[in-house]
Formats: structure tokens, C-alpha cells, sequence
């Protein structure tokens, strides 16, 4: 009998709800809401560990993580995160030659005078993301401060998860400025911490056609990849990569 697994958010309630691993509205806005069967050559195709499957709509469950989430965590007390999210994906759509220009993002721009507490909603969101990237390997543990921050609602926090975005050259150029259909992940990598053996570091990126948000938990960043931001700031520069690995 298959054992159920608790929430890691709140690790009192049932996991009944599996968080998808490619945005769901990040899927819609590149295909659509109805079945994808009837796109043709346009039907999106799911890569993973070599594995190429056709997404039959946005809710397939190829995209989707074994269940990790109760309801109440993952609806009422993660929702604003969500809308935080989704504003800014939007703004970097309908601004993706200004930010190709300048190489920086304003956050005040998004949000407006609320920037300070949408952008921390926008790293809650990050957070709940890499959280739910961990907890899909059972071999990992999601680490307690990124527990802590969600599941108390914290606006004030420390963390060693670091955000960082970047222009991906290689998929701008084979794409184009407008290929925000193509979605996904790379592949998380973990590191041994010789200071902290209780402990792994992780990496990992998500992207948005060439825009990139790439994880660092417990490791140093890659400065190329862009300014270190943990929800602390109001102009965040971005950097450039150029590889790019399918996960």
C-alpha cells in the first residue's frame, strides 16, 4: 500500500495536491486552455531524462510533481505568491526588448509603490518552487529555512537560497526574442558541504523562453549568471549565459 506523504510546507496535513514542475499558466499562455491533441506539429512536446512525450493540455500530469501540497497551503496560503509571479512573467513578455536592452529590471515598474512587498511574494514564490523541486527526490530533505519562510507568511528572513536572472543567449538566438512557449528546468545539481555534512547545496535554473531564474542554495553564484537578489531590492541587474542543458 502506497504511503502518503505530508505537506512540506505545514507537515501536519495530507499532501493531496501535486504542484505542477512547469507553471500551469506559463503553459497556457503558450498553448492555450483546451486539449493540445489538435495542434499538429504545434503540440508541445515534454522532454525529460530523454524522454520525449506530447503534452495532451496543461493540466497533464507529465508536468506535474507527485503530490506535495495540502490544499490549504497550496491555494490560501501560497496564492498571493502566485499572482506576485504571474505579474512579473507578464511585464518580462511585454517588455523583453527594453529588458534585453538595459539589462536590468525595476521592480517599481511591476508593482508600483507595493514593490517592496510584492517582490517578496515574487521570492515566496521562488521559494515554494525550489521546495517543491527538493521534495520530488525523496533522497532530499526540503531545508528548514526555506520551510520556515513559507510557512510562517515571514516578510522579514534569512536564507540560504539566492536568486539570480539572466538573458540565456543560446536560447534567444536558435528561438528568438518571442519564444516565451518554450518553458522548463535544467538539471538540479547537489553539492557535498564539507562545513555543513547535514546539509547539500543545490542549483538549478527555470526559464521563460531565453529568460532565466537560476537557484543557489548554500553555494556561491555564478556572477555572470546576474545580481544576487533575496527580495532586496528595488533595480535587480540581470546577467547573460550561453549553455543551456535540457532536463
Amino acid at each position: 500500500m502506497k504511503i502518503s506523504r505530508l505537506c512540506w510546507i505545514c507537515n501536519i496535513n495530507i499532501a493531496d495536491t501535486a504542484e505542477h514542475a512547469l507553471k500551469k499558466t506559463d503553459i497556457i499562455r503558450g498553448y492555450g486552455k483546451a486539449s493540445y491533441h489538435n495542434l499538429g506539429e504545434k503540440q508541445p512536446i515534454h522532454f525529460k531524462n530523454g524522454k520525449e512525450t506530447k503534452l495532451q493540455g496543461a493540466n497533464s500530469d507529465v508536468i506535474k510533481n507527485t503530490k506535495d501540497l495540502c490544499k490549504q497551503c497550496n491555494n490560501t496560503l501560497t496564492q498571493p505568491y502566485d499572482f506576485s509571479y504571474d505579474n512579473f512573467i507578464q511585464y518580462v513578455i511585454n517588455n523583453c526588448d527594453l529588458i534585453c536592452e538595459r539589462r536590468f529590471i525595476d521592480f517599481e515598474e511591476i508593482y508600483g509603490a507595493d514593490f517592496p512587498s510584492q517582490q517578496t511574494n515574487l521570492f515566496k514564490y521562488f521559494i515554494k518552487s525550489f521546495g517543491c523541486r527538493i521534495y520530488a527526490n525523496p533522497n532530499f530533505e526540503v531545508p528548514i529555512d526555506v520551510v520556515e519562510i513559507i510557512k510562517n507568511d515571514l516578510n522579514h528572513f534569512t536564507t540560504g537560497l539566492k536568486i539570480t536572472m539572466s538573458i540565456n543567449n543560446e536560447v534567444k538566438n536558435k528561438f528568438g526574442n518571442q519564444c516565451f512557449h518554450f518553458v522548463g528546468k535544467t538539471e538540479m545539481h547537489y553539492y557535498n558541504l564539507t562545513d555543513n555534512p547535514d546539509q547539500f547545496g543545490f542549483s538549478f535554473s527555470e526559464h521563460i523562453g531565453w529568460f532565466f531564474i537560476n537557484y543557489y542554495y548554500l553555494i556561491d553564484i555564478n556572477e555572470r549568471s546576474g545580481t544576487e537578489w533575496i527580495a532586496n531590492r528595488k533595480v535587480l541587474f540581470i546577467g547573460e549565459l550561453e549553455e543551456f542543458n535540457f532536463y
